[in-house]
């Protein structure tokens, strides 16, 4: 009796340590090299470049398209704020001509005009 409960305590461990890890809004991992945060059941990841910023936008591991897609990026840093609006680009991709510096704190907030707002916060 007991070697029957231990042989099923030790197939549900290896079950659970085994399984395979499954993400039920796509991968997180950066594409682009930036910094992704999930929000919503979206993918939002943000890459800051020495002219500005970009947001790329993914659904369940799939690019989202931005072309409806309005928002705004505020950058708090050195104790001083900074903000600027996001523009499509194209395909799933936000701009905005904003320097982000390390250590900065980032506040994007997105609408698409039949949703509500979103607000997702990231740490550089």
């Amino acid at each position: 009796m007991k070697t029957s409960i231990i042989t099923v305590i030790l197939l549900a461990l290896c079950a659970f340590i085994f399984a395979p890890s499954v993400s039920a809004h796509g991968s997180t991992k950066p594409l682009h090299g930036g910094v992704v945060k999930v929000e919503h059941e979206m993918v939002f990841e943000l890459v800051r470049a020495e002219t500005g910023v970009s947001l790329y936008l993914r659904d369940h591991g799939k690019p989202y398209p931005a072309k409806k897609v309005t928002g705004n990026i505020i950058v708090l840093a050195n104790g001083k704020k900074s903000d600027a609006q996001l523009r499509y680009v194209g395909d799933n991709k936000l701009t905005a001509n904003i320097a982000i510096a390390d250590g900065a704190k980032v506040l994007v907030k997105v609408k698409e005009s039949s949703h509500h707002s979103v607000t997702v916060r990231f740490t550089f």
